[in-house]
C-alpha cells in the first residue's frame, strides 16, 4: 500500500486544482534533479535509479528521471545564477535562504496537506519545522539525510606509530598527542581544513560553552566561547599536510596508508570501503572528533539535507515534481538509503527500522552517537549566513597561520556572524 502512496497523491492534488495541464511531448515528463556529486555513484547511484524507475512505473505523467551529480558548492552556485535550473534539486539545509532567495522554489505545503497520517508521522519533526518555519508560510520541500563531521582512522598508520586504535583520545588535547606521535614518525597526519569552514569548525564545536542560535536579532555565541577552538584551530593547523581534505591527494594518501587521519562527513565512507575491499594493507574506522573538555560535547556540528521542486508554472509537472519527492521520503525508500549508505535519514520510521536491528552499519552507529551529543547548525531559511560561515575567514587564518590574536579573532567573529544573519 504504501508503494501507491505518490501516486495518489498526484493524482489528489490534480482533481483538487481542476486537472493536470497537458503532458509533454512522446507521452510525459522529462525531469531532472540535481543530486550531490557522491550520489550519482556506486551504490547510492542504484538506489535513486530504482527510484526512478518505481516512481515512473507508477505514473505515466513521467517519461524519465534524470540526475546530475554536483559539488553542493555548483549546486548553490546554479540557483545564485538562475538559469538552467532543474526540476528538483538536494541541498544542504545551511544554504537553504539563499536557494530560496534566488529561485521560484515549489511550495509543498499542499502536497504535505494532502498526505496521509503515516507519511507526516514518519517525517523527523524537528527538519519538518525548520522547512516550514518561514514568514512566507510555505514548505520549502522535504527533509532527507542528516550530516555530521566524524574523524577518519588510518588504523595501520595508528598502529605503525605504535598508537593503540581500540583506546580513542577522550579530549582534543589527547588527540593533539597522537598528531605529534604521528609527525615523529614521519607520516602526514591530516589534510588542510581551509577548504570548508563547516570542517574547519569541527574543533571550533567541542566547547560546553558554545550556544548556536539567536536570540532578539543577536547572536547566541560568545567570543569567550569561541577562544578556546580558535587556540585549538592554531595547534591543529602546525600539522597540516599541504593538501586540503577535499583533494584527490589527500584520498590516496589516506588510503595509500600515507595520512593517519582526515575530517569528513558519513558520505565519504563508500570510497573508504571500496579502497579497503581493494588493498587489504589499508584499515580505517571512524571516531567521534573529541570533546575540548572531558565529558564534553563531540566536536562537531550536526546538518541536515533536504529535497525541493523548482516550481514550473506547469501544474502538472510540479505534482510529478511533488509526487516523486514524496515518494522518495516514505519510510520504505528511507530505509533503503539509510541502511545501504549508512547515513542517518530524516524519516524516523526508516531510522527505528535500521538501528533496532541486530546488523546496523556500524557507520550510523558512529553517526547517531555524535549527532545525540553534538551542537547543531541553526535554523536555515532565516538567516542570510550560517555560524560556520561567519567564522570562515578567522578560522583560515588561525589554521594557517596568518592571524595570530585567538580573541580578537573571536571578538571579530561573533561581528561578522552578527552583521550577517
Amino acid at each position: 500500500m504504501r508503494r501507491l502512496f505518490s501516486l495518489f497523491l498526484v493524482v489528489v492534488m490534480v482533481l483538487a486544482m481542476g486537472g493536470a495541464s497537458a503532458l509533454a511531448s512522446e507521452g510525459g515528463y522529462d525531469l531532472t534533479m540535481w543530486l550531490f556529486q557522491d550520489w550519482t555513484v556506486g551504490r547510492a547511484a542504484e538506489i535513486w535509479n530504482e527510484w526512478a524507475e518505481g516512481y515512473i512505473a507508477q505514473n505515466p505523467s513521467v517519461k524519465s528521471i534524470t540526475f546530475i551529480g554536483k559539488p553542493d558548492t555548483e549546486i548553490v552556485s546554479g540557483f545564485l545564477a538562475g538559469s538552467g535550473l532543474p526540476d528538483m534539486f538536494a541541498i544542504q539545509f545551511l544554504n537553504g535562504k539563499r536557494i530560496v532567495e534566488n529561485a521560484k522554489i515549489l511550495n509543498f505545503q499542499p502536497y504535505y496537506d494532502a498526505a496521509s497520517e503515516d507519511w507526516k508521522s514518519a517525517q523527523n519533526p524537528a527538519a519538518m519545522r525548520d522547512l516550514m518555519s518561514n514568514p512566507e508560510g510555505v514548505c520549502w520541500g522535504v527533509p532527507f539525510t542528516a550530516n555530521v563531521q566524524l574523524l577518519f582512522r588510518n588504523t595501520a598508520v595508528l598502529k605503525a606509530c605504535g598508537i593503540d586504535p581500540d583506546k580513542y583520545p577522550q579530549t582534543i588535547d589527547e588527540l593533539l598527542e597522537q598528531f605529534e606521535i604521528i609527525k615523529q614518525h614521519g607520516y602526514d597526519v591530516l589534510p588542510n581544513l581551509t577548504a570548508n569552514e563547516w570542517i574547519t569548525a569541527t574543533f571550533v564545536a567541542g566547547n560546553p560553552d558554545l550556544k548556536i542560535g539567536w536570540e532578539d536579532g543577536q547572536t547566541t555565541i560568545t567570543a569567550e566561547a569561541l577562544t578556546p577552538g580558535y587556540e585549538i584551530l592554531k595547534k591543529v593547523g602546525q600539522y597540516a599536510a599541504p593538501y586540503t581534505f577535499l583533494d584527490q591527494a589527500a584520498t590516496d594518501a589516506f588510503t595509500g596508508n600515507k595520512l593517519a587521519f582526515t575530517l569528513f562527513g558519513p558520505f565519504y565512507n563508500p570510497n573508504l570501503e571500496a579502497a579497503a575491499k581493494a588493498n587489504a594493507d589499508f584499515t580505517y574506522d571512524a571516531i567521534p572528533c573529541p570533546s575540548q573538555v572531558a565529558g564534553g560535547p563531540y566536536s562537531a556540528a550536526y546538518g541536515n539535507e533536504w529535497c525541493g521542486g523548482v516550481d514550473s508554472g506547469d501544474q502538472g509537472r510540479n505534482d510529478a515534481i511533488a509526487g516523486f519527492l514524496a515518494y522518495i521520503t516514505e519510510a520504505d525508500q528511507m530505509e533503503t538509503f539509510c541502511r545501504d549508505m549508512a547515513r542517518p535519514v530524516m524519516n524516523v520510521t526508516a531510522m527505528q527500522r535500521v538501528t533496532g536491528s541486530a546488523d546496523a552499519p556500524w557507520m550510523l552507529v558512529v553517526c547517531n552517537q555524535i549527532i545525540s551529543n553534538c551542537v547543531n547548525q541553526a535554523v536555515p531559511f532565516r538567516c542570510d549566513q550560517m555560524w560556520e560561515t561567519g567564522l570562515a575567514d578567522d578560522m583560515y587564518g588561525l589554521f594557517d597561520g596568518s592571524i595570530a590574536d585567538a580573541a580578537a579573532a573571536a571578538a571579530n567573529s561573533v561581528s561578522v556572524v552578527n552583521e550577517n544573519q
